[in-house]
């Protein structure tokens, strides 16, 4: 699958030309201004068990346009899948984070409302959760997408955002949780 096809472009925002010093076979430098790249990368899931592969892929889309078509290519080989949007201060996020991602897995059938199934969701959603906030961060404000990805043996919760104590200081973290069902 391509990337670009996925994840779209930002096109409804687009970013100021930046110069690029590149060098010609002669070795002679040029500047040349582009706005940014694109990247097309081929995945090839060869095992049940890379659900985790393929949540972190969902929580990264940047537009509705682009979850829709990922979640679209993960059901048609029979995986289930749901994205959405949690934000606020990392100390009040664990809580936020548990009743988004129950409503979204129970509301979308990525999961019954079964021990196994609801056993499994919980444990992969403490795994994304550990890696994502760190005990340094419990001030900081989070915005974060939350991706569920499963098939008949695994299921994976993927957590992608930002962090900041103050707005111009944020920075990308992700966390990813995998158990087996």
């Amino acid at each position: 699958m391509k990337l670009k096809e996925i994840f779209g472009s930002r096109e409804e925002a687009p970013r100021e030309h930046q110069a690029v010093r590149a060098f010609d076979e002669g070795g002679k430098s040029t500047e040349t201004h582009n706005a940014g790249f694109e990247l097309q990368v081929t995945l090839r899931f060869t095992e049940e068990s890379q659900v985790g592969r393929a949540a972190l892929l969902l929580s990264c889309t940047t537009d509705k346009q682009s979850e829709e078509k990922l979640k679209t290519c993960l059901n048609a080989e029979g995986w289930k899948a749901v994205a959405t949007e949690v934000g606020g201060i990392a100390s009040d996020l664990p809580q936020k984070i548990t009743r988004a991602l129950v409503g979204a897995a129970l509301n979308a059938g990525v999961v019954d409302k079964k021990p196994r199934e609801m056993h499994a969701l919980m444990h992969a959603a403490l795994e994304a959760i550990n890696g994502f906030i760190s005990l340094g961060t419990l001030e900081a404000s989070i915005g974060a997408k939350l991706a569920i990805v499963r098939n008949s043996g695994w299921i994976a919760v993927s957590m992608v955002g930002d962090t900041a104590y103050h707005a111009v200081a944020h920075h990308e973290r992700c966390g990813l949780g995998v158990m087996h069902i």
